[in-house]
């Protein structure tokens, strides 16, 4: 069986790379412009499939040439005639092959949706922003998130009045005039550098997609309206990680007294006569840091005052530090002790990832899907039903509350409040979502009957919506079906390896002993030493001596009789080894009863001795048996492989494997 673990993983590799090569939006092209590479029995396989997993098995090294193409594609005829071999045999309608396929279709579903279609974009879209710092002015109107339709009309005309006058030129003038954001106001509407990830994400998104030096659209958060104009962009500082010595001036009796030791720590490190980390444990009253070298953790833009951070990122590179610098906290020497390569995605993902996932955005491009769906799955909302769900809630007080137990009328009213596509959902159902979302129902505002449940509503809805489109996966993507595919087939690869050459192998003992038979001059053992470890436990001379004269002539188990009456002195362990298995025991000259020099350590002397040398011999079954099992493995694949050739017609189109040939 030692085989068939690799043989498996290289049955499934088709799979793996589908599964973590996905790319999102990728189109299948249509069958003028994917033509079918070749048929085995009947089946077809067009060349977008050859050429995809071709790409992602061969990494760099798919160069397209003649030898490599057609070396791979002799390799995935092989994979093919398997597959076409299992569907014949009915493996494909195995029970628990269904079951496991059931059970991967699950998995992939339950994420992929949310992965292709929020995750993947958000994550790539905050990487390419997380390329720039972008700094920015704003006019803002005040306007409350819960606004009467009223007020927003009125705050939308008057901010809809100063887009129409603003201009670049007298940004600066217009936010003194009209701007309601008394910080910024002072600084002529200026906010400063920020990055992705910092800002509600609307502003965030205007930041971003106006040019320096031009005036962004109205954009509404939930503080109000702005106007940006974005005044400056430079390359993103990214992330350090920042290490400080602080002396608080508080501490030291004043501004000069704090100064004077920050700059005498300053001198000791300049001069080496001693580490970064021993002062900061030493005198750096930043008690959270002073035990870990200073260490402060990974610092981004905006979270220190300007001098502290424009210090920080003047570091040139990991491990420097720099000259005193001043805070609100007190005086630091700062130093850089790493930096992340903010231009590599691999590195960055998984932290964006989790990023992305906790920032309201994700809920933002979630509703936007939602929406999205429900008008293709053509949403109805029943307007009579729903209205006798908030009439009977308003009657409960306990409903926005806390603690809420439904009405038991409540719980078995199968009436349909929505459906979607072929989906309904009942007032039982909307009940039960409340009873799990307390939040929608009290920790919000407005907290009234009618919008807790509105939220509740919206809620069910996202979750029907999802879980309708994850029925129509392998109908609206492609690339979700050969997702699947690629995994069905690699499941029927291993049925058959399983059943035609694994099970065969391990149960066919006539057979494997008429391959071993055959084959016995491949498995052979190299010149043996049989081997005895001495330990004494003693440093004596004259203890050693009497040990290795002994040891010398009688074998392992006298010797050990003779010194170990009273007490355990000698221990001994025998091995056997080939030819370079064991540095030490190669050293000694391979001949019966020769000894090495030995050594002492921790109060032991230990030493080797060669008790018989083995010519080079063929290995029995038993003591080759895995190598054997393996290797006839290898030989029934080859033979089931040679036999669905002839069995199978296989037609390959040449001239389309020829246009894809590059070298």
């Amino acid at each position: 069986m030692m085989k068939m673990h690799s043989i498996m993983a290289f049955c499934l590799f088709f799979l793996a790379g589908q599964v973590w090569a996905h790319q999102p939006n990728s189109g299948v092209p249509s069958s003028e412009d994917d033509p079918i590479l070749f048929t085995v029995k009947g089946v077809e396989v067009r060349l977008s499939e050859f050429t995809y997993i071709y790409d992602k098995t061969n990494g760099e090294k798919a160069d397209y040439s003649k030898k490599s193409l057609e070396e791979y594609l002799d390799l995935y005829i092989n994979f093919k005639l398997q597959v076409v071999k299992g569907q014949e045999m009915g493996l494909d309608k195995k029970p628990e092959v269904l079951r496991e396929q059931n059970q991967y279709k699950r998995q992939l579903s339950s994420s992929y949706l949310t992965d292709r279609e929020i995750t993947e974009k958000l994550v790539k879209e905050a990487f390419d922003r997380a390329q720039e710092d972008r700094r920015f002015s704003q006019i803002f109107i005040k306007l409350d998130e819960n606004a009467e339709e009223t007020a927003v009309k009125e705050a939308y005309a008057r901010m809809k009045k100063l887009q129409q006058e603003v201009t670049a030129e007298n940004f600066e003038a217009m936010v003194s005039k009209y701007s309601e954001d008394s910080y910024s106001k002072e600084k002529k509407g200026d906010l400063g550098f920020f990055t992705v990830l910092q800002l509600p994400y609307a502003l965030e998104n205007a930041l971003y997609s106006t040019k320096k030096g031009a005036v962004s659209e109205i954009v509404r958060t939930k503080y109000g309206l702005h106007l940006l104009k974005v005044t400056e962009v430079r390359p993103a500082y990214g992330q350090i990680q920042l290490a400080h010595i602080l002396i608080r001036p508080k501490k030291e009796g004043g501004e000069e007294k704090a100064k004077a030791k920050i700059d005498s720590l300053h001198g000791v490190l300049k001069a080496g006569q001693a580490t970064f980390a021993e002062l900061a444990a030493k005198y750096s009253q930043d008690n959270s840091s002073k035990t870990r070298a200073g260490i402060i953790g990974w610092v981004g833009i905006n979270q220190f005052d300007a001098a502290f951070e424009n210090a920080a990122f003047g570091l040139p590179k990991d491990g420097v530090y720099g000259e005193p610098v001043k805070s609100e906290s007190g005086w630091h020497i700062l130093r850089r002790v790493k930096s992340m390569d903010k231009s590599s995605y691999p590195q960055m993902k998984a932290e964006l990832t989790a990023k992305v996932k906790r920032d309201p955005r994700f809920k933002l491009v979630e509703t936007a899907l939602v929406n999205k769906i429900k008008e293709e799955a053509g949403y109805q909302l029943d307007e009579k039903v729903y209205a006798e769900v908030i009439a009977a809630l308003r009657q409960d007080q306990a409903f926005i509350q806390g603690r809420w137990t439904p009405k038991p009328e409540l719980l078995k009213n199968e009436k349909v409040v929505f459906t979607l596509g072929n989906l309904n959902a009942s007032v039982k159902e909307l009940i039960q979502m409340a009873q799990r979302s307390p939040n929608e129902r009290f920790a919000m505002r407005p907290r009234r009957h009618e919008d807790a449940l509105e939220r509740v509503l919206d809620k069910l809805v996202a979750q029907k919506s999802l879980a309708y489109e994850e029925t129509r996966l392998e109908e609206k993507y492609p690339e979700f079906k050969a997702l699947l595919r690629e995994y069905e087939e690699g499941i029927l690869l291993f049925e058959v390896k399983k059943q035609l050459i694994w099970d065969k192998a391990s149960n066919d003992e006539e057979g494997l002993k008429a391959f071993y038979e055959s084959h016995k001059e491949d498995y052979q053992w190299n010149e043996r030493a049989k081997v005895t470890f001495y330990t004494l436990r003693s440093v004596d001379k004259k203890e050693i001596k009497k040990l290795r004269k002994k040891a010398k002539k009688k074998t392992a188990q006298e010797v050990m009789e003779l010194f170990n009456a009273d007490k355990a002195l000698v221990q001994t362990t025998e091995a056997t080894y080939e030819k370079g298995r064991n540095a030490e025991v190669d050293a000694i000259k391979w001949k019966a009863r020769k000894m090495n020099k030995g050594y002492t350590k921790d109060g032991s002397y230990y030493f080797i001795k060669i008790e018989e040398v083995i010519p080079a011999s063929n290995k029995s079954l038993d003591e080759a048996r895995g190598y054997v099992v393996a290797d006839f493995q290898d030989q029934l694949e080859k033979d089931l492989i040679l036999s669905l050739r002839k069995e199978y017609e296989i037609k390959i189109n040449k001239e389309v494997l020829d246009k894809i040939v590059k070298k």
